[in-house]
C-alpha cells in the first residue's frame, strides 16, 4: 500500500506533535533542575526536523551503498 490516505496523515502529524511536545516538556525540565537555558516550541520543531532529515539522509546513503556494493560485484 504506496498511497497516503487521511489516517495516516493524521497518526504522524499526532506523532510528530507528541514528540516534540514531549521533547520540550523533558528539555524545560531539565534545564530547571540544572539551571540551564529554557528552550521555545520552535527549537524543539527544529531539533525533530533535524533528526528527521539526519535519518532520511543516512537511510538513502546507507541504502545507495549497499545497492552499489551489490551491482559492481
Amino acid at each position: 500500500m504506496r498511497h497516503l490516505n487521511i489516517r495516516h496523515t493524521l497518526i504522524a502529524v499526532g506523532v510528530f506533535l507528541t514528540v516534540t511536545v514531549t521533547g520540550l516538556w523533558s528539555w524545560n525540565t531539565l534545564a530547571e533542575l540544572f539551571g540551564g537555558p529554557q528552550a521555545q516550541y520552535k527549537h524543539a520543531l527544529a531539533a525533530t526536523v533535524l533528526l528527521i532529515i539526519l535519518r532520511l539522509v543516512t537511510l538513502r546513503t546507507h541504502r545507495g551503498d549497499r545497492f552499489n556494493r551489490h551491482s559492481a560485484s
